[in-house]
């Protein structure tokens, strides 16, 4: 019982290693080998083969087989049709007698198999098999018992393989031709080779493949080792991860300390010029209105005397007053001394000044009107400096007027500064490029509308798969709305805008937004029915809309109230198809063939149909911080100036691959641009 027992273990044991496929998880059908020894179904192995390299990858270790573009060319291992052969028989529970048809009679069910013959055999032709000279010697055992494992070892070790060529044992191995072959192969085709008896070749073989498995001890001991070492390197890794996290979080915190150290600095500093300044201011002004006080009561009684009094008490007064007055008027009072605050703060400070160079306050000889300035450039702080008076310019006695940038000569070297360029971009810089594109999305990205949010985000609409997403600037996704399946069936956004930190987009003839909630909301109709609205805002107070095919702008409240209509004061031919406004409410359109600017009230600034090209095509534009503008233009991205003149051209992609389709700046001076499919590029205006 304990040996049919264990036999039963085995049997499902090999069934569950060996006969089943890691593919298709069903016992094999027609197994073949890969080079890697592993074994799999011929018609799985088909589903994988790669009809242009003609090759297998293993499923399980990624070996690759060259099979030459034919699955039947992998080995079929004796091994497992073996252990497949032992398998089906046990597992047929309808066999039938295989002598019967030899017989002349009909196979009647079996209930015996012989294990030397590997016939299944009924009743009647058991007693046969017993009784015959040549099978007497033979194990015949009952069906029931072969089936439930009892005689798995027996039945292995009596299992011969035989040759497809004849129908024979397989009992000689061919050293020449390294195969295993029959009698009759021995005595044909193989007579002339090296032929040895089975145990004689496994015999002489045995030393040298248990040899080669044996190497395989020190491989893996080998492996285990660098496995170990790798799993010592990722510990490594991951403490040295926790270090530097500490250090920056250490590093961080002690510049924040000293940052909040020099803000303290500096407001002390502001705090106690100021004080000295007003006390100055106040002293002066005591001593001012002493001497006003003296002036008008020295005046009032002289006038009395002059009025009232006779002749000898005014010729008697004369000299007094005369020389009390020419007194009055010899005075000089020192005069204020017009220093105010300013901050000046450097992008890109010295390495060794990192902290105290960042911010600097300095007291400048300034009007009122530059009073509140703040500096970020150090060009305009150099030329600040040298365009400032001098104490030895200016004295004590009149007042400093406030410094003028850039001086006159500088001034007259920079013809862009009279063209209306409020801020020069000498050079633009590539920082980072980045996929925004879904393989999940089920059509091809086609991006109509890009903005961005308060914090940095970028904000884009895809037209074709109904989706609005805020974008990090490292082009990872921080949320994704849908407009599929709303209210309002599906939306698809067309141009959007952020206001008041909400996304506001257009959809056919309605505007809508994105509300704190992630939901969709209306705003408002538009008039028309048109497909296509362009929209952008203005701060935090409205946003503007392109009434469809009418050279005509509405401006809507962030909740959809109707606040007014722009219609430019002359007659344009075409439609608005991009918008933009800046920072003084004026608006820039692109149309067909031109751009327009034009102020709220109507009046058209400028219009700009040339860019040195042939034929001027426009289409995306928008507006950086100094109210420079930006478009797309064909493959270029072309530079105008706040009124709207050409100026150069920044970039042209022409032969690279990109064609960029919109365009939005940031106040940080960063040009934001993508295509159709959704690539991002940022660049540095600089």
């Amino acid at each position: 019982r304990a040996m049919a027992a264990t036999n039963v273990e085995l049997s499902a044991q090999i069934e569950e290693e060996f006969l089943r496929c890691k593919i298709c998880f069903e016992v094999y059908r027609t197994p073949r080998t890969l080079s890697c020894l592993h074994s799999f179904c011929e018609p799985c192995l088909k589903k994988l083969l790669d009809q242009r390299k003609g090759t297998v990858c293993c499923p399980e270790c990624r070996t690759v087989t060259d099979l030459q573009g034919c699955v039947g060319n992998a080995k079929a291992s004796f091994f497992i049709n073996s252990l497949l052969d032992l398998f089906r028989a046990k597992t047929d529970t309808q066999a039938l007698c295989s002598l019967c048809p030899s017989l002349g009679k009909a196979p009647e069910p079996a209930s015996s198999r012989c294990l030397d013959c590997a016939d299944f055999l009924c009743s009647s032709c058991t007693q046969g098999h017993r009784c015959s000279k040549v099978t007497v010697d033979h194990s015949v055992v009952s069906l029931q018992d072969y089936a439930s494992g009892r005689y798995d070892e027996e039945a292995r070790r009596k299992q011969e393989r035989h040759c497809l060529s004849h129908q024979d044992p397989l009992r000689f191995y061919c050293a020449t031709c390294s195969t295993p072959i029959c009698r009759d192969c021995r005595m044909l085709e193989h007579f002339p080779h090296q032929v040895l008896s089975m145990a004689q070749a496994l015999a002489a073989r045995r030393p040298q493949l248990e040899g080669l498995i044996g190497s395989l001890d020190g491989s893996v001991a080998g492996l285990s080792l660098q496995e170990q070492e790798v799993d010592s390197a990722v510990q490594r890794l991951k403490e040295a991860e926790g270090a530097v996290r500490d250090q920056i979080s250490g590093r961080v915190s002690a510049l924040v300390d000293l940052l909040l150290a020099r803000k303290d600095a500096l407001c002390e500093e502001l705090s106690s010029f100021v004080q000295q300044q007003e006390r100055n201011y106040l002293a002066i002004k005591g001593e001012l209105q002493s001497h006003i006080s003296s002036a008008r009561s020295t005046r009032d009684f002289s006038r009395q005397v002059m009025q009232m009094g006779k002749d000898c008490e005014i010729l008697d007064l004369e000299s007094t007053i005369q020389g009390h007055i020419e007194r009055l008027q010899r005075l000089q009072i020192a005069a204020v001394e017009k220093k105010t605050p300013v901050l000046f703060i450097k992008e890109e400070p010295d390495q060794h000044k990192l902290l105290t160079g960042m911010l600097e306050l300095k007291f400048e000889p300034c009007g009122p009107e530059v009073a509140s300035q703040t500096v970020d450039d150090p060009c305009i702080e150099a030329q600040a400096k040298a365009s400032s008076p001098t104490p030895a310019e200016t004295g004590n006695q009149t007042p400093v007027a406030p410094p003028i940038w850039p001086p006159e000569p500088l001034a007259s070297s920079l013809p862009w500064l009279h063209s209306g360029l409020v801020h020069n971009p000498a050079s633009i810089i590539f920082i980072r490029s980045f996929e925004t594109d879904d393989d999940n999305s089920g059509y091809y990205e086609n991006i109509t509308g890009i903005g961005l949010s308060p914090g940095g985000d970028i904000v884009i609409a895809d037209n074709s798969n109904l989706l609005i997403k805020k974008i990090i600037r490292n082009g990872n996704v921080r949320n994704t709305f849908s407009t599929n399946d709303t209210d309002w069936d599906n939306l698809k956004p067309f141009s959007l805008a952020v206001c008041e930190d909400t996304i506001y987009f257009t959809a056919g003839a309605r505007v809508y937004k994105i509300t704190e909630d992630d939901d969709i909301a209306q705003v408002c109709n538009l008039r028309g029915s048109h497909p296509e609205y362009a929209i952008a805002a203005y701060q935090d107070q409205y946003i503007a809309v392109s009434e469809g095919q009418s050279c005509c702008l509405s401006l809507y409240d962030p909740r959809g109230t109707l606040e007014g209509r722009v219609e430019p004061d002359a007659p344009l031919e075409g439609k608005f198809v991009f918008l933009a406004v800046n920072s003084r409410e004026e608006f820039v359109v692109s149309m067909q063939k031109s751009i327009v600017v034009f102020k709220r009230s109507g009046e058209i600034i400028n219009t700009c149909s040339s860019a040195e090209t042939g034929s001027f095509r426009p289409r995306s534009v928008c507006i950086d911080k100094w109210d420079n503008i930006y478009a797309l233009e064909g493959t270029r991205v072309i530079l105008l100036t706040p009124r709207g003149d050409f100026v150069r051209e920044l970039l042209n992609f022409k032969g690279q691959g990109y064609s960029p389709k919109l365009l939005t700046a940031d106040s940080r001076g960063h040009l934001i641009m993508t295509d159709k499919k959704g690539t991002i590029r940022i660049y540095k205006v600089s």
